[in-house]
């Protein structure tokens, strides 16, 4: 589906492995970008999660928001070639000055932004709502945040649709908006909050009737309709994922 970043379903070794382990596979490797200030690292992680994404049956140019990414990573890498001083001269144009300490940090900050915001994206793209709630009740979370934590998650695609309609609708009335002031910039947000507050109050009600009616929270522990097989790829991502982290810690060691 074009444009769009949320969950896709998919049979895939990313989308079959634990939440759980997606999500400390996300925090490790934001941290090792952070942690391992090297380009050429960070350049083959970002060649490696482009090409993932292919492998798992999604298409770059179906993701919202990549190109804002890519050009957000040039801009990045551009400003530390014009503005990193430091290092030996390697082109020298006016008053801009290029040295290779300034190549090196530029492609290592364009490369670590990539990397944290793809892997975002693969984490996002590849895991289930549900499943991650399910997954944080079963590791402990009290049920009653993992189903405001899903149920924040469903509605978000509704009010989007939503705000969509009632722009639409204001448009077609003749509502434009070009603010000429705050004060009518205000009235504008005012009309179009309004609506949109009234179909929030209208859903959660009918929701917290529904709830009551199934006697939600009247129990301390709760049941589950789905219960996750075991994946022995989980024991095989889990052991690279301990080697991966004993392998920085040793790097960063050395480094000291």
């Amino acid at each position: 589906m074009k444009n769009r970043l949320g969950y896709q379903p998919g049979g895939s070794l990313f989308h079959r492995l634990h939440p759980l382990l997606k999500g400390a596979w996300l925090l490790f490797l934001t941290a090792a970008v952070f942690l391992i200030q090297s380009p050429t690292v960070n350049l083959v992680l970002v060649f490696g999660l482009l090409l993932i994404f292919p492998a798992i049956g999604i298409h770059l140019r179906d993701l919202r928001g990549l190109k804002l990414l890519f050009g957000t990573a040039v801009l990045i890498t551009v400003l530390q070639f014009f503005f990193w001083a430091e290092g030996s001269l390697v082109l020298e144009v006016g008053k801009i000055r290029i040295t290779d300490a300034g190549l090196l940090r530029g492609f290592y900050l364009g490369a670590r932004f990539m990397v944290v915001v793809l892997v975002s994206y693969l984490f996002v793209v590849t895991t289930s709502p549900n499943q991650l709630a399910y997954a944080l009740m079963r590791a402990g979370l009290p049920y009653r945040y993992g189903f405001a934590f899903v149920t924040a998650l469903r509605m978000i695609p509704i009010f989007e649709e939503e705000a969509l309609t009632v722009y639409r609708a204001q448009q077609v009335r003749g509502v434009t908006y070009r603010p000429r002031s705050l004060k009518d910039l205000w009235g504008k947000l005012s009309g179009f909050i309004l609506p949109m507050l009234v179909s929030a109050m209208s859903k959660v009600d009918a929701l917290s009737i529904s709830m009551e009616g199934r006697c939600f929270g009247k129990y301390r522990a709760r049941t589950y309709f789905k219960i996750r097989a075991k994946y022995r790829g989980d024991l095989w991502a889990g052991l690279i994922l301990i080697l991966s982290m004993a392998v920085v810690i040793l790097l960063k060691i050395w480094e000291v």
